[in-house]
């Protein structure tokens, strides 16, 4: 038998996975089947395998696991841990389900490898726990470098412009300075610690920077480009892992430096921020003719009203802000899903080229309507029971920002009244081809999952639990 830690097998895994879909990306749809089946089981294995249990063997393969083993290098540490397993799950389902959606509806033949490549390092900074520095203040410039390689999955193979691309990359790279600047502060902090001016300044300058990652308005402009001029499951992929990670990246700086928290106006800049980021995904989301601009000003709809429950920072919003971003990742994935099989038969997601399309492909158009209306809290899809939760807890503290977040859901609620008016219109090219199989099944997985999520919420309470023990 042979024996390997958690990270390398990880590292190992997804490499042999990125050689194979690039050597193998004639056949694209094969790999990616394969690809994606198996971060899934990983993924699902990892989260049902208890940390303190003995070594874990694989089936058919001469390989044990040491989950609690870590990895050394160059003075990193890379180690799983109860709090971030849940991270890591995350990414891998993300990952895994990506590749399976890919099968459906290509994103590029370099699509697959490339977007693993951006996959594995999201785990690796989720795993990791010890640096020369701490995790958090190198964090920011790991996820410029991310990003700045996740162009090439948004863009290769497609007509897009890099500009839009390149606009998600600002967050981190202005975040950069500021984080780095406060860790220096800290460091000199036991050289004079009578120096109040230096905990305060760095306390100040993590909370701008870690407000400047969290990317709300006006550093919004990536997700609704995104969903312009890139592929639908590499826009989604690319904004949920970015902000999984920033958003634990959050709760690590909370937990290890409480200060930021006590002596700034962090609080009061994310609550600002983020009620306009909601307000504005709203009202621009009503105006929207393109369906993947239209989804990416839902998501940041979303996202927005995640950032102003992430503002209340006390023990009620934790599980709030989990479960919504549990079901934005259900509800964002769903979306696209649809949305990428629309856009490989029309050609294009042009307003023009997309009337009627309904009729021809009901599902994929079911799966994304249900899917971007979850991020609206509509009734009877997956976020319809966070969004409620979310809007009492709201009117519990201050009634305005319950009546800002519904006026904005209307609004982007209405955005897909009027495009459910372009999808289901008089059929604009009757030659368009009608639904693959292969489709038709993620499609209607797709459904059962929103519509499951939205009838039984309760099914999602033993990972919620689970994750805030990890967190506390």
């Amino acid at each position: 038998m042979i024996q390997f830690a958690l990270p390398s097998f990880l590292f190992s895994l997804l490499l042999l996975a990125i050689v194979s879909s690039y050597i193998l990306r004639r056949w694209e749809r094969g790999i990616s089947l394969a690809i994606g089946a198996m971060l899934i089981v990983v993924g699902v294995l990892l989260w049902q395998f208890p940390m303190d249990a003995p070594l874990l063997s694989l089936p058919l393969v001469p390989v044990e696991l040491d989950l609690r083993a870590g990895i050394w290098q160059y003075g990193f540490r890379l180690q799983l841990t109860q709090t971030n397993e849940p991270i890591v799950v995350i990414v891998l389902l993300l990952l895994g389900s990506g590749m399976l959606l890919t099968a459906a509806a290509s994103q590029g033949r370099v699509f697959p490898p490339s977007m693993l490549l951006v996959g594995a390092g999201y785990i690796g900074m989720a795993l990791m726990v010890d640096a020369p520095i701490s995790p958090v203040f190198l964090a920011p410039t790991f996820l410029a470098i991310l990003m700045t390689v996740s162009v090439f999955p948004l863009q290769v193979g497609f007509d897009g412009e890099a500009l839009n691309s390149l606009r998600a990359i600002l967050p981190p790279i202005l975040a950069t300075p500021f984080v780095l600047l406060a860790a220096w502060n800290m460091e000199q902090l036991p050289l004079n610690p009578q120096d109040i001016r230096l905990a305060a300044g760095g306390a100040q300058l993590l909370g701008v920077g870690l407000l400047i990652l969290l990317a709300p308005v006006p550093l919004h402009s990536g997700q609704p480009q995104l969903g312009e001029s890139s592929p639908p499951i590499a826009m989604a992929l690319t904004i949920l892992l970015y902000q999984t990670v920033a958003l634990y990246l959050y709760f690590l700086a909370s937990a290890n430096f409480p200060l930021m928290l006590n002596s700034t106006a962090l609080n009061v800049w994310l609550t600002s921020t983020a009620t306009i980021t909601l307000l504005w995904g709203g009202v621009a989301a009503a105006a929207a003719s393109h369906p993947g601009r239209l989804l990416g000003y839902a998501m940041l709809h979303d996202w927005g009203l995640i950032l102003l429950l992430l503002a209340g920072s006390d023990e009620g919003s934790l599980p709030l802000v989990i479960s919504l971003f549990a079901l934005r990742i259900l509800s964002a994935m769903s979306a696209s899903a649809g949305l990428s099989q629309i856009r490989q038969a029309a050609g294009s997601l042009d307003a023009e080229s997309l009337h009627g399309i309904g009729a021809r492909l009901p599902w994929s158009t079911a799966a994304f309507l249900l899917g971007s209306l979850g991020l609206a809290g509509f009734p009877l899809t997956a976020g319809f029971s966070g969004h409620w939760s979310a809007i009492q807890a709201l009117a519990e503290g201050d009634w305005r920002f319950a009546a800002i977040v519904l006026i904005a859901s209307g609004s982007v609620i209405f955005g897909f009244v009027r495009m459910v008016g372009i999808f289901f219109g008089r059929l604009a090219y009757p030659q368009l081809p009608r639904e693959r199989p292969l489709g038709v099944v993620f499609s209607l997985m797709a459904i059962l999952l929103v519509t499951g999520m939205a009838i039984a919420p309760q099914l999602f309470e033993g990972p919620l639990v689970r994750t805030l023990l990890a967190f506390d």
